[in-house]
């Protein structure tokens, strides 16, 4: 920083007014912590230190003027909305840093029923969002486990996905066009063409990048027509977790488009839900399929035969109805410290991370994630998995797990050694992605040069170009060694 911490405030209060920039020791502590340090807040331990301030910003006119200023005196910027993010995105790890709060940005400008769009500012939450278009038969389609504390800026910088992306998409197939501020204070926007051949798709500067190359104040997203009623539901009894890859895997290359596929072990779907009872080595499968009555139907008839012919035992829509009811109770047991107390109570972490490989890659890592990570990690209780987003080409696994902390102040360094031993066994294979859609952050930053190869440096270079001075959420994207 180029000027003294004091000098920065005042140029910041210049800027926005007094009452904009927070130094409280409330705003500073809530500013400084993710939710990936969550298992420390539950015993009162801060291990980050505080941010400079954190500025709330009521427009985009306001984010320009705070970029171009933090710029000039090389304050770090770590810009939010919903503040829901894991993998450290958020964390603050240099004093010298203020958090752009963009949740006042909250206006939901237009719901477009023609042509099928929202246009909305960046602290939009997609509740609100999809409570609205759904009074007039509409759907975002995007529903992630976050849904209730998700914001629309930040479901853009982290490349997020719903729990329905089968049919609808991830948020890369939704974005339309949106407008973002560039570290220097330039807005520009991306119109929202249906589709273009003009050159490199620009949107996809913005999509994923974490808040390390411009702050994205509004967004416009696809619309659909809303047919819940019509939902097709069925969930399955597996003979083992591996016949149900091959189900899944049939389902998908053969065309049918469930928006839910789920197939679970054996130790994920007990500690998670428990609705249907499944024998030691048996898997749980369950589909839904949306759209027109007949589009919804035919999915799922085809969906039910193919996973019958792979020893699919019908077990009816109870535990579907189950999961679609408490999906996000996560949320809920953040919100209101249950999470917290149960920390205190058992002194077991209990966290996930999400990876991706082709059909073919995908079996073998899930085999040698379960059987070689406890070896490396002494203190784990409990290790499961299950598929929920798949494509034509592979498929996603999400790895559940707890983790016995011996003490508060370890938790972090306990965390990452499990979440490094599930990346290495992913990155050991052709197709094996570390991350499917949290993002990297700061947690798995430093796998970036491994994930990306030989194309790394192209990212090197994007974010040396578009924030030459590394004032945009510094340690994301690359590591931060490498600026």
């Amino acid at each position: 920083m180029l000027v003294s911490r004091e000098c920065a405030l005042q140029g910041l209060k210049e800027l926005v007014g007094e009452a904009q920039v927070l130094t409280s020791k409330e705003a500073l502590r809530g500013g400084s912590l993710g939710l990936n340090r969550g298992y420390e807040r539950a015993f009162d331990l801060q291990t980050l230190p505080d941010p400079l301030a954190v500025v709330e910003a009521h427009s985009t006119e306001e984010v320009a003027k705070v970029l171009k200023y933090c710029n000039e005196i090389m304050i770090n910027v770590i810009a939010r909305t919903g503040g829901s993010s894991g993998e450290g995105l958020l964390e603050v790890r240099d004093p010298d840093t203020i958090v752009l709060d963009c949740a006042p940005m909250n206006k939901i400008l237009k719901i477009d029923k023609y042509n099928m769009m929202a246009t909305c500012q960046c602290g939009v939450p997609l509740q609100v969002l999809e409570d609205e278009v759904e009074k007039d038969g509409l759907t975002t389609g995007h529903s992630p486990q976050s849904l209730p504390v998700a914001f629309m800026g930040g479901l853009v910088a982290t490349r997020s996905i719903g729990q329905f992306s089968t049919y609808y998409g991830g948020i890369e197939d939704l974005l339309c066009g949106l407008e973002a501020v560039l570290p220097d204070g330039r807005i520009i926007r991306i119109r929202n063409v249906p589709r273009r051949a003009s050159g490199p798709d620009l949107r996809h500067l913005f999509l994923g990048s974490e808040g390390g190359l411009a702050v994205i104040t509004e967004v416009t997203v696809k619309l659909f027509t809303y047919y819940p009623q019509d939902m097709w539901m069925g969930g399955y009894i597996m003979k083992s977790m591996g016949e149900g890859f091959e189900a899944v895997h049939d389902i998908m290359t053969k065309g049918y488009r469930p928006s839910v596929v789920r197939l679970y072990d054996k130790s994920d779907f007990d500690y998670n839900f428990g609705s249907v009872e499944i024998g030691e080595n048996e898997a749980y499968m369950f589909f839904t399929c949306e759209g027109p009555k007949e589009v919804a139907a035919a999915n799922g008839a085809g969906i039910d035969a193919i996973a019958k012919a792979h020893g699919g035992r019908y077990v009816g829509t109870e535990g579907v109805a189950h999961w679609l009811v408490h999906r996000n109770d996560v949320n809920k047991a953040i919100k209101d410290g249950t999470a917290l107390k149960r920390y205190r109570e058992t002194e077991v972490y209990y966290a996930t991370t999400e990876i991706s490989a082709s059909w073919e890659d995908i079996k073998q890592i899930y085999e040698d994630v379960i059987a070689n990570v406890p070896k490396k990690i002494p203190n784990l209780v409990m290790l499961g998995g299950h598929i929920s987003h798949s494509y034509q080409t592979g498929t996603n696994i999400y790895f559940v797990y707890h983790i016995k902390i011996d003490a508060p102040e370890n938790y972090y360094k306990e965390h990452c050694a499990i979440v490094d031993a599930i990346c290495e066994e992913v990155l050991k294979y052709p197709t094996g992605g570390c991350v499917h859609h949290h993002g990297m952050g700061k947690q798995r930053v430093h796998f970036a040069p491994i994930e990306h190869g030989s194309s790394f440096t192209l990212l090197r270079d994007l974010k040396h170009m578009m924030d030459p001075n590394g004032i945009m959420n510094n340690g994301v994207l690359i590591p931060k060694y490498d600026h």
